[in-house]
């Protein structure tokens, strides 16, 4: 019995037979649930972000539960679904990694570093898929990405060169920008080396940059302050969970910046959808659809080392034309040509 008919059952039953038949119910769901494969599913968001809508935009781990359910998995019918959500705090995940550990599930999906940082030491023989988390932090956890050598496989989310390319796209769209104003969460390993790493081809574009700091939208208002304080003319957000994957961190942050004319970029289309400028950077929502694919082979019989690390190999270039009007800036027809979401 399927735990939805459970409940239904709940509703109707009276009396000492009601309770025996409730028993009995409780009895074979609980059989038959002990034989349905068992996926857990961990996340540094909070569970209201945990999101994938009709157009594509959405959050990884939204956009995996959702191909899972186009792959034919039913939570409850024919596969148990054990989520753990650390509701933006990242100090809870390695509790919530142990817990998950402890339940015995057939495969453990994750996405962050973070998050894959916490399931790997939880576990060294459940099999765990990331997706997606920095290639440095799978290179760290899966050894050799071509054929993983422990319990860890999964897909990257390639970040120096589109966020390079972010920069590029900033100053062909706004010319006149100098300063550039880097947010980024200090606890997320894959940019540690941020925004250092961008400096030669800051250089380049005859960019400065300044880097500011941010774990959640609780640091939006000092984020605000430092960004002001820095005379940064432009707004970069780095794709992490809980910034740019964040909805309240986007629309603050850009309703901020809209107010003083400021525009934004990112390596997230969502960014650009909440009235960023523009962005350049994977397709986040489809990393978390091959993880599902990777956790499909792996409840097939499939093991870690059969499933080498993937590389994304969709780009998108987002472009708001209406952000670009209210910041009094003309997006070049180059960029227009080239542009796979023009947002008017």
């Amino acid at each position: 019995m399927a735990r939805r008919s459970f409940i239904r059952a709940l509703g109707r039953g009276t009396g000492v037979f009601a309770v025996l038949g409730l028993a009995a119910a409780a009895s074979a769901w609980a059989q038959q649930a002990s034989r349905l494969p068992k996926v857990g599913i961990l996340s540094p968001l909070r569970v209201a972000n945990a999101v994938c809508d009709a157009d594509g935009h959405g959050t990884s781990v939204g956009c995996f539960v959702d191909e899972l359910r186009k792959l034919g998995y039913v939570d409850g019918r024919n596969v148990l679904l054990e989520f753990r959500f650390a509701e933006g705090d990242v100090n809870r995940l390695p509790a919530l990694a142990a817990a998950l550990a402890s339940l015995q599930p057939d495969v453990i999906y994750t996405h962050t570093n973070p998050g894959a940082d916490a399931a790997a030491s939880a576990t060294t023989t459940i099999p765990i898929v990331v997706g997606p988390a920095s290639e440095e932090g799978l290179t760290r956890l899966a050894g050799n990405l071509a054929r993983p050598s422990g319990n860890v496989t999964g897909v990257t989310l390639t970040s120096l060169e589109q966020d390079q390319k972010c920069l590029q796209l900033l100053k062909q769209v706004a010319p006149r920008t100098s300063r550039v104003a880097v947010v980024l969460n200090p606890d997320n390993a894959g940019l540690r080396r941020y925004p250092g790493v961008l400096e030669p081809v800051a250089a380049d574009l005859g960019l400065a940059m300044t880097r500011i700091d941010a774990r959640s939208v609780m640091d939006l208002p000092k984020a605000f302050a430092a960004i002001e304080k820095s005379g940064a003319n432009a707004i970069f957000v780095t794709d992490d969970a809980l910034l740019a994957g964040t909805r309240d961190f986007r629309v603050q942050l850009v309703q901020w910046a809209r107010s003083r004319r400021l525009p934004v970029v990112s390596p997230s289309s969502r960014v650009t959808a909440d009235g960023g400028l523009a962005s350049f950077g994977t397709d986040v929502p489809a990393l978390g659809r091959r993880a599902a694919f990777y956790v499909h082979r792996i409840l097939d019989g499939a093991k870690p080392s059969d499933l080498p690390v993937e590389r994304p190999t969709i780009y998108k270039l987002s472009v708001n034309l209406e952000t670009a009007k209210v910041l009094g800036l003309e997006v070049p027809q180059s960029v227009l040509a080239r542009a796979d979401e023009v947002i008017r």
